[in-house]
């Protein structure tokens, strides 16, 4: 049975930090005693049961997410302008959960793309009027972003020194402590311009190539274009996609240890992925909004069961399929599990003699908002 007390406490740890780090971020003593601000879920005049799964979708504080992209861009800006020393003209973009708002930490840390602003690749042949020019110079493409690497490892711990600066990951950057008040990765990359992106001048339709320190490749990615297509059909559902993204991962983040870590070999961009291919399931009032735990456990319940949609759900930005290993499909079987006993759980909060599980019943539950 799911202690909706624990998750609610758990929650609001997350969302807001813990009263302590709170009280010691307001300059406040230890008997001033829970100062956090009080939510709209816990306002609810509902059981502990609808509380969780309402705080689960929203959004963390505006001021805590605004904190985290100004943290992230100060970083970044700090960097371009330390590179620009060395001779590195470099620029700067933002991506994933804190871009798009579908973050579950008010302390979250941010993504920022660090890319070289002179030199990118092209796709072949380069379409008339592009009047693309070849670079001065001749290294290997790969050559020219490992070196934005390195200086940025260096430049990042002379500069924040006080800091922690892990330099170890493949990918990124890893910074934190120290000045800092969020953890900031950043990701050194370059432009790729394809021919959708030489037709159209959209930036969206260019492609980021990622240096991958380990195997000293260039690895594609598409975070602009997925952040397109995540917020185009959020805004189509009235917000309903970004809900249903946060509720996947505090579920995901109140499993216990054994189970989470299997888990989380969904990343957030595989989680947004399911939300999108929702579609029409993600179609409900804001005075329903269990419908969406229903319509999530049906649809989590299909993709666990049946090969064929699971094998065929592609990613937002259509780059590749979701479910492209095994341990992806064992983390779907154990989301699905999470979420079935969540709303199992809720409905009996809500009709305790209820023996047999009912999804229509969650789906009548309205919610009235103060």
């Amino acid at each position: 049975m799911i202690n909706f007390e624990n998750r609610l406490a758990s929650l609001k740890n997350r969302r807001q930090g813990t009263a302590e780090r709170d009280r010691i971020e307001k300059g406040l003593y230890s008997f001033a005693g829970d100062q956090r601000p009080t939510e709209a879920h816990e306002k609810l005049r509902e059981n502990a049961a609808i509380k969780y799964v309402i705080g689960a979708m929203a959004a963390v504080s505006s001021e805590s997410t605004r904190i985290s992209k100004d943290e992230g861009e100060r970083v970044a800006s700090t960097l371009i302008d330390l590179l620009k020393t060395s001779g590195i003209s470099a620029e700067m973009r933002m991506q994933g959960s804190v871009a798009l708002d579908i973050h579950i930490e008010g302390h979250s840390d941010v993504d920022m793309l660090i890319l070289k602003a002179d030199i990118i690749t092209i796709q072949r042949p380069a379409l008339p009027g592009t009047n693309y020019v070849d670079a001065s110079d001749t290294r290997p493409i790969v050559e020219i972003v490992s070196e934005l690497r390195k200086q940025s490892e260096e430049k990042l711990k002379s500069r924040y020194y006080a800091a922690e600066v892990n330099i170890s990951g493949s990918k990124s950057i890893a910074l934190s402590g120290g000045s800092l008040k969020r953890k900031v990765d950043i990701v050194p990359s370059i432009w790729h311009d394809t021919h959708d992106y030489q037709r159209t001048k959209l930036d969206h339709f260019r492609v980021v190539q990622i240096y991958d320190k380990e195997n000293h490749t260039l690895i594609d990615n598409k975070p602009l274009l997925h952040i397109k297509k995540i917020n185009e059909r959020d805004a189509l559902y009235t917000g309903n996609l970004k809900k249903t993204v946060r509720l996947m991962k505090n579920i995901i983040a109140d499993m216990p240890d054994y189970k989470k870590n299997k888990a989380k070999k969904l990343t957030s961009y595989d989680i947004a992925g399911i939300a999108f291919a929702m579609n029409e399931k993600l179609n409900c009032s804001q005075y329903f909004p269990l419908v969406l735990l229903e319509n999530l456990r049906s649809f989590l319940l299909v993709l666990t069961y049946l090969e064929e949609p699971r094998n065929s759900l592609m990613a937002p930005d259509e780059s590749r399929k979701i479910f492209n290993t095994d341990e992806k499909t064992d983390a779907l079987r154990i989301l699905y599990e999470e979420v079935n006993s969540l709303a199992i759980a809720v409905q009996t909060a809500i009709s305790p003699y209820q023996e047999k599980y009912d999804g229509e019943l969650l789906k009548r539950k309205q919610v009235i908002f103060f």
